[in-house]
């Protein structure tokens, strides 16, 4: 038994044990231990969450290994502490074996991160309220009372509500004026990342880092088309691109990008003898056309684009996905395909669907603030025009674009019509309708053709 366990808060009064559980602690670190990828779950983990020494020391040791891409294998791992002359400072080998072999899944991992998360906070209660009391009998001046509450009340706060550390107004002062200085000497332009769209990237100067993108569509109306463009444009930019698809099978969604590359309608990818057949005229691809594909294949296979097949994925799960492609390499567009398709957390399971995709879409965008990336997030809208299940989820974008259709009267046609800019965060000009329609054979977005 360590001395930690024996650990007890200093008032003579109160002899209770500070809080810890030692059982939870074991549990997280068993996970890391045989799941490393998981750590991409528990960003905010840190070895002061641990309360036992030898945990807090363990934690350090195995996250240092994860980090730079190192899985802990049990021999190799134990030995090299054995070298290092460390192995007693855990407790030995069948320490480490105890903790190794604690977690049987990894099935309460995140609510035992967080169980620590609140054990931290009442530890550095205990610790505020010690040096409060002490300093209200011996403070001289109102300012060192102050000095003693409110900084550590507003850790406690942050810990547990989860926001992290903010940068002074005067920081963010000089990082913009920094940003101006070096677009005045064209060192940095207020362009971002390019897309075939040209109307687009004239009126939003193309995709952003840390920027949240709705794009909303009745079903089939094209919002995975126009996300995957984007996408497939950002890749071909040499920028790194990640598609989450939550509904189409990787396989499916590659043959749109293979046609979308090749500029081939999506039949000719899709069956290419009956494409063949009907629209060429021939029993079989003629060789232009075996070039064509063959060229896009080896442009997207040189991109830095990634597909994850996350069909039944929650919102934790998917941020764990693109943590773990972060880390590999920094990310700069994230397509989401699409919100409704996110089952809920766990801890949301019992509210209301508005809310469970509300959480998801919040959360999906604090993570493109803190990795710096573009999110694109397709979302379905219902049979009123609104966005199904999920309205809150506008008020997260900083863009919103409406693929519009002709779906009014007794016979629609259902034609596109253009693209809303339902919202624009940084511009402030709502209820523009840029000429961009969807060119169904061809798996793209298009100029709108001109009528005489």
């Amino acid at each position: 038994m360590t001395a930690a366990l024996h650990a007890f808060t200093q008032d003579a009064d109160d002899i209770r044990p500070i809080p810890h559980a030692l059982g939870v602690e074991k549990s997280v670190l068993s996970v890391l231990l045989q799941t490393p990828e998981k750590l991409d779950d528990a960003p905010q983990l840190t070895p002061k969450h641990f309360h036992i020494p030898a945990h807090r020391f363990l934690f350090e040791r195995v996250s240092s290994k994860i980090v730079k891409g190192e899985s802990p294998e049990f021999v190799s791992f134990v030995e090299e502490l054995r070298v290092a002359g460390l192995l007693e400072r855990v407790g030995g080998p069948a320490a480490v074996v105890d903790i190794w072999n604690h977690a049987v899944s990894d099935s309460h991992f995140e609510m035992h991160v967080g169980i620590l998360s609140q054990n931290l906070a009442r530890r550095m209660t205990i610790d505020a309220a010690d040096k409060m009391r002490a300093t209200a009998f011996e403070a001289e001046s109102a300012s060192d009372i102050l000095e003693v509450t409110s900084a550590p009340i507003s850790e406690i706060h942050d810990l547990l509500t989860g926001n992290r550390e903010e940068r002074s107004t005067k920081a963010v002062v000089h990082a913009c004026l920094d940003r101006f200085q070096r677009r005045v000497k064209n060192e940095e332009t207020a362009f971002g990342i390019e897309t075939s769209l040209t109307e687009f990237n004239h009126r939003f100067k193309g995709l952003h880092p840390k920027q949240t993108i709705v794009v909303s569509g009745y079903p089939g109306g094209g919002k995975t088309t126009l996300a995957g463009q984007f996408a497939m444009d950002s890749a071909l930019s040499e920028k790194n691109t990640l598609i989450c698809s939550l509904e189409m099978p990787e396989e499916s969604l590659m043959d749109r990008m293979l046609a979308y590359v090749a500029r081939r309608p999506g039949d000719a990818i899709c069956d290419p003898l009956k494409y063949c057949k009907e629209v060429l005229n021939t029993q079989g691809p003629t060789l232009e056309m075996l070039q064509a594909i063959q060229l896009a294949a080896l442009k997207i296979t040189a991109a830095p684009f990634a597909i994850e097949d996350l069909i039944g994925a929650n919102a934790y799960q998917i941020g764990s996905c693109i943590r773990r492609s972060h880390r590999k390499r920094p990310l700069d567009v994230v397509v989401v395909d699409y919100a409704q398709r996110m089952r809920p957390v766990p801890e949301k399971i019992r509210e209301s669907r508005e809310q469970q995709l509300s959480h998801a879409s919040n959360y999906l965008a604090d993570l493109s603030k803190e990795l710096g990336f573009c999110l694109i997030l397709p979302s379905q809208l219902n049979k009123d025009g609104a966005a199904k299940h999920a309205e809150a989820i506008n008020e997260d974008a900083d863009l919103h674009l409406q693929i519009v259709q002709d779906r009014d009267g007794a016979n629609p046609t259902f034609d596109h019509i253009g693209i809303a800019v339902v919202k624009d965060r940084h511009h402030g000009q709502d209820g523009t309708l840029l000429p961009i329609v969807l060119d169904g054979p061809m798996l793209r977005f298009i100029p709108k053709p001109f009528k005489k």
